[in-house]
């Protein structure tokens, strides 16, 4: 497990999988759903002539960087994390497992792991602000629908209404569609879709909130003309550009739940105003080519002070990321 870099930190109890998977070396079912999620991910993405390559988040490439807290942040949460500067290691990526895909396509992708005071705290976020399931049930609905569009096995009417009947699935829909297609992975916000549980040193109830990294440089959009010069690989290139002549920049920052909000819902947006919390800045200045692949980004890998969410895609996201981890092995 030491290699994993997971030694003393904190994981939700499904990532026990991982160690199930690795150490045990057998394939005995660790949970139905987790098992059958996992297998759609074959299904649908895998190589048979690379069976190790990543099954999700394509055309990944590495990166270093800092994380710098907020001082005000720092005072006000009980996170040791924040107290002082951080090394971070990123990974970004197009969403979807297909390498041959156009970074045309707008749903992208940031895995970071920050290590601060002795403090991890892993994420693995997208551009989009929802997740197209909130349980177990419609993620492997969504799979399947995906595996017989695949298959040709439905029409594309079928699949369309089928897809209707879901507000999870339209909800995420209308949330990608409204994706910008961005000239860098500079220019995207990333999100947590889920609502964490933040303590503050009062001692008071802690802060649900989920957060979000929003570009300093802002959320960009390309035209159809300047899609067409930029062709189907650009986004690799252009991001060793950008870091060559300064650091890439973020900003963290918390969006406090309201009253009415559903914090078990990460299909739902959270609707109207909403107080804004800065936590610190992200800055990323170097490309560490893509070792970082073989690696594995759990958000279950939380620092003191940050709680768990209470959704029920969270635990199911970890403990499928520890199978598809343990089987690329």
């Amino acid at each position: 497990m030491k290699n994993l870099n997971l030694v003393g930190k904190k994981v939700p109890k499904l990532c026990c999988a991982l160690c199930f998977v690795l150490c045990a070396g057998v394939a005995e079912p660790i949970g139905s759903n987790e098992e059958i999620i996992a297998d759609y991910f074959y299904k649908l993405n895998a190589d048979p002539k690379n069976p190790k390559k990543k099954i999700n988040h394509s055309k990944g490439f590495c990166a270093s960087g800092e994380f710098i807290p907020n001082e005000a942040a720092a005072s006000r949460f009980n996170i040791p994390l924040l107290t002082q500067k951080g090394e971070v290691k990123a990974r970004f990526s197009l969403g979807g497992g297909n390498e041959k895909q156009s970074d045309n396509s707008k749903v992208r992708a940031m895995a970071l792991k920050i290590d601060s005071n002795g403090e991890q705290w892993e994420m693995a976020m997208t551009n989009a602000r929802v997740t197209f399931s909130k349980n177990a049930t419609e993620f492997i609905k969504f799979f399947d629908l995906q595996l017989q569009q695949k298959n040709k096995s439905l029409t594309a009417e079928q699949i369309a209404a089928e897809r209707a009947k879901v507000a999870s699935f339209v909800n995420f829909s209308k949330e990608v569609g409204s994706l910008p297609i961005t000239p860098s992975f500079a220019n995207n916000a990333y999100h947590s879709v889920h609502a964490y549980f933040f303590e503050e040193k009062n001692g008071k109830k802690p802060l649900a909130a989920r957060f979000s990294f929003v570009p300093k440089s802002g959320v960009l959009a390309l035209n159809e003309e300047e899609l067409k010069k930029l062709g189907d690989s650009f986004l690799e290139k252009n991001f060793k550009k950008e870091v060559k002549k300064a650091p890439i920049e973020f900003e963290l920052e918390l969006e406090l739940a309201n009253a009415k909000d559903d914090l078990k819902n990460t299909s739902a947006l959270w609707m109207g105003e909403h107080k804004k919390i800065p936590l610190g800045t992200l800055k990323i200045s170097k490309f560490e080519g893509y070792g970082c692949n073989k690696e594995v980004f759990m958000p279950g890998v939380l620092p003191s002070g940050i709680l768990e969410p209470k959704d029920d895609i969270f635990e199911l996201r970890n403990s499928v990321y520890a199978i598809t981890f343990g089987r690329r092995q």
